[in-house]
């Protein structure tokens, strides 16, 4: 029976409780580093592995199944203990996880479905209950014909491989060690579809066209097709040979396989599986990872071809915006984005914002993006959030606020370009974008935030605004004795005043450095353009001719201290926050919370205008 998978449904594993994913000839699933890709990719893949593990043959033509399996029997094991992977707690007898898989007999039309529940058996090992169709369990559980392929993504292959025989192969196929047997696989599909002649004329002239119809044809046209040119040569004689050769011929040069390059073999290892074992599916951890955009560009082609040619259905995790940019208006292809665990909708109109997302690495909190019932969106040049949202809340921001990372000032033009895009798709929501100070003068901020409206206003974008902090930078605000006393309200203060004080001195090359650094930025980005000093925002922000002289920032000798106001927030705050646990004792992350707790001193006029719906925007 051949089936053509259409659904894989995933309750209760890992950090998923529910996940319906439709396949389309390639399937995307794109998200944070915890939203649950891997998690779905590795359900999809254990259901069929306990069902290997599983099957006792068949009996009059009907295929039989043990009710239990130990724990080592299973080959692939994304933990230790498969008990260990139901969402919340390890399963029980009653309380277990599922993976169920819907499809067509792409022979009859019929409707298949499988469900595959896990339990914990007696004596430790793992219950395995089956809802659905018995054929459709045969042809999963086939271990000489793997119903599925997991790669968890290609870094290098071994520099020799000793060959190995096809079930060892298939065993490595299901366990997840695919690229450990790359030219094992290279040479069973070469063996079995060409006899000596046909290997002969394939070694001497490498012409695609003189090939049988056969699998190997079809990889190698699809390897031509990504990178015109290129042959596989297999040299390997069982009967003398303890090693597999594999060669890689460019247009340029031939090279032994480890030697080809990363996109090569990437490509390589995808259609060379799905050529040999035509699986019903190929899941991919993250196959773009270590690829720059050309190879991208190139795997994609393989994906379509991979699709195209067989009835392999691709499944696969990604952080590549260019891959996913090409999926995303591919109509034999579909973009799932998740989050937490769970997919999150993202109507047409959104989807373009993706590939923004996965360049700014916000994709974590992305989905909140979209979410309705968040109406500010807070855009955050900061990795930790947790800061930011504290400071953004002091000055009225509402409780359920959106916080997006940029992850730093040099991503500021993408996250502008975000911002717009989210206006229009959230005509709804209100955009504050977060910008740290960083030692600019009251003119310098305010010429960065006329001409940024003015773009704005160019460009009819409304309801996004720019605010710099308070202070240095957002770490800056917390670090302010009065802030520190009200949140330490039961520690001396003359003890907080001295925690501060010695912090600044201990620090204090590092903070001199620090606003040396910064204002030798600002003037080569500022001061130093003739574009920025032609635009009519520098006279009216009182832009000076020349810029402040360094020694406004900095001490004027070794025996002065540096300034509170020109210090630089996080530095002073990695060694505030430990200061204050000591004095405070009880737990760190107590500590941190009284530090980041909210209190009248980090309220200030820019930012509570920002978040003012009347004010805002």
């Amino acid at each position: 029976m051949q089936i053509r998978l259409d659904e894989i449904i995933v309750e209760n594993f890992k950090r998923i409780e529910t996940l319906s994913i439709d396949l389309k000839p390639i399937t995307a699933l794109v998200g944070g580093n915890t939203s649950g890709k891997s998690s779905a990719l590795q359900a999809a893949q254990l259901g069929v592995s306990v069902l290997q593990a599983a099957f006792r043959g068949t009996n009059g033509g009907s295929a039989t199944f043990g009710a239990t399996v130990s724990n080592d029997s299973v080959l692939f094991r994304p933990t230790a203990q498969l008990l260990d992977l139901r969402r919340g707690d390890r399963a029980t007898q009653n309380l277990g996880y599922s993976i169920t898989y819907r499809g067509v007999d792409v022979d009859t039309g019929d409707s298949k479905e499988l469900k595959v529940e896990i339990r914990r058996g007696k004596n430790a090992n793992i219950s395995l209950t089956r809802e659905g169709d018995n054929d459709l369990a045969a042809v999963l559980a086939d271990g000489d014909r793997p119903f599925s392929i997991f790669t968890p993504g290609l870094s290098g292959i071994p520099m020799r491989e000793e060959w190995r025989t096809k079930g060892a192969m298939d065993a490595a196929v299901m366990h997840g060690d695919a690229n450990l047997y790359l030219r094992t696989v290279l040479d069973h599909l070469f063996t079995r579809d060409l006899d000596e002649m046909a290997k002969g004329v394939w070694r001497n002239g490498r012409d695609i066209g003189l090939l049988p119809a056969s699998g190997w044809k079809t990889f190698s046209t699809l390897l031509d097709r990504c990178y015109p040119g290129t042959r596989v040569i297999v040299e390997h004689d069982p009967q003398h040979d303890r090693y597999v050769r594999v060669d890689v011929v460019t247009p340029d040069a031939r090279v032994t396989l480890d030697m080809a390059s990363t996109g090569i073999l990437q490509v390589i290892q995808i259609i060379a599986y799905a050529c040999f074992y035509a699986p019903p599916l190929l899941l991919l951890d993250e196959p773009d990872a270590h690829l720059h955009a050309d190879s991208q560009s190139r795997l994609y082609e393989a994906l379509r071809g991979v699709a195209a040619e067989t009835n392999t259905r691709i499944l696969f995790a990604s952080h590549s915006p260019q891959l996913i940019q090409r999926l995303m208006y591919d109509s034999d292809a579909a973009v799932v984005w998740m989050s937490d665990g769970a997919k999150v909708p993202v109507d047409e109109t959104k989807r373009p914002a993706i590939p923004v997302l996965m360049t700014l690495g916000a994709l974590s909190a992305g989905a909140d993006a979209f979410d309705a019932a968040r109406p500010v969106i807070l855009m955050t040049e900061d990795k930790v959030t947790r800061p930011v949202t504290a400071l953004a809340k002091a000055n009225g921001a509402p409780e359920n606020l959106a916080v997006i990372s940029y992850n730093g000032c040099g991503n500021l033009p993408a996250a502008r370009l975000l911002a717009n895009m989210i206006t229009d798709m959230r005509p709804d929501a209100r955009i504050v974008l977060h910008r740290d100070r960083d030692f600019r003068t009251a003119p310098e901020m305010q010429f960065e935030l006329s001409t940024a409206a003015a773009e704005r206003q160019r460009n009819g974008v409304t309801r996004v605004t720019e605010v710099f902090t308070p202070l240095n930078d957002v770490e800056h605000s917390f670090a302010q004795a009065a802030h520190l006393k009200m949140a330490f309200d039961s520690i001396d203060p003359d003890l907080v005043d001295a925690a501060i004080a010695d912090e600044t001195a201990i620090r204090r090359d590092s903070l001199v450095n620090a606003a040396r650094v910064a204002r030798q930025q600002i003037q080569s980005t500022l001061y130093d353009s003739a574009r920025k000093r032609g635009k009519q925002e520098w006279n009216a922000s009182g832009m000076p001719a020349a810029a402040p002289a360094i020694t406004g920032f900095i001490p004027l000798n070794g025996l002065t201290p540096v300034s509170f106001e020109h210090s630089h927030g996080k530095m002073l705050m990695d060694g505030i926050r430990p200061r204050m646990h000591q004095l405070a004792g009880g737990s760190t992350q107590a500590s941190d919370a009284r530090v980041y707790s909210i209190t009248e001193h980090l309220r200030t006029p820019e930012w509570s205008s920002a978040f003012d719906p009347q004010l805002g925007g």
